[in-house]
């Protein structure tokens, strides 16, 4: 079963390697938005994904857009390996891309949201970096040192215990999503990381240039 898997990877990759050529910029637009779905008995995909087509680095767009299929593709592998393991209960599986901009500084914010029976999960990734001739990924601490943001954050939580999990919250991972509104830095929790379900992708925001 899990060849089979392989093998519709496999299409996948082959199926976005020959559409992206067709791929042409809209005027004022440096992205195309694009889905995957599929719809079998053992699950149903569901899944919204970025392809960067007009970003003044070339070299950083290619590497960018292989990274978005390779996580495309890395949701679509979790789902048919868990369907392998399900026992007959169908898996259900959503993934949504935003793109936010805040002046020149972009973040791809890639929600997921898989279901098998009554178990539910939410996660969250973003790719961030600024859109300029020579450019990389930026990371959380570019803008703020991890300390800091653990601080912050917990200074937070603790204030509202009625909605967040002040105990076992422990600390901030480097790789929390994020993407930058105005003067703060907003960081996006998974779903269940920090708060309890019913508040989805939780979001906290700290002021970046507060002296801490």
């Amino acid at each position: 079963m899990r060849v089979k898997n392989i093998y519709s990877l496999i299409a996948f990759v082959l199926f976005l390697s020959g559409f992206a050529s067709s791929v042409q910029a809209k005027e004022g637009l440096i992205y195309e938005m694009k889905n995957f779905d599929e719809v079998e008995n053992r699950w149903e995909i569901h899944i919204q994904y970025t392809e960067f087509t007009g970003l003044e680095d070339k070299v950083f767009q290619e590497k960018l857009n292989k990274m978005i299929e390779e996580k495309v593709a890395g949701y679509i592998q979790t789902v048919k390996e868990e369907a392998d393991d399900s026992h007959g209960v169908p898996i259900r599986f959503y993934g949504e891309t935003k793109i936010l901009k805040e002046n020149n500084f972009y973040s791809v914010l890639m929600t997921s949201s898989l279901s098998r029976g009554n178990t539910f999960s939410g996660d969250v990734e973003s790719f961030n970096f600024y859109n300029q001739k020579e450019t990389q990924l930026a990371t959380l601490m570019d803008f703020m040192d991890l300390d800091k943001i653990d601080k912050e954050v917990k200074k937070q939580i603790s204030a509202n215990p009625d909605v967040y999990f002040v105990e076992e919250f422990k600390q901030v991972r480097p790789d929390t999503a994020f993407y930058l509104q105005g003067e703060e830095l907003v960081l996006i929790f998974n779903k269940y990381e920090i708060a309890p379900g019913v508040y989805g992708t939780s979001e906290i925001k700290i002021p970046i240039n507060h002296r801490y």
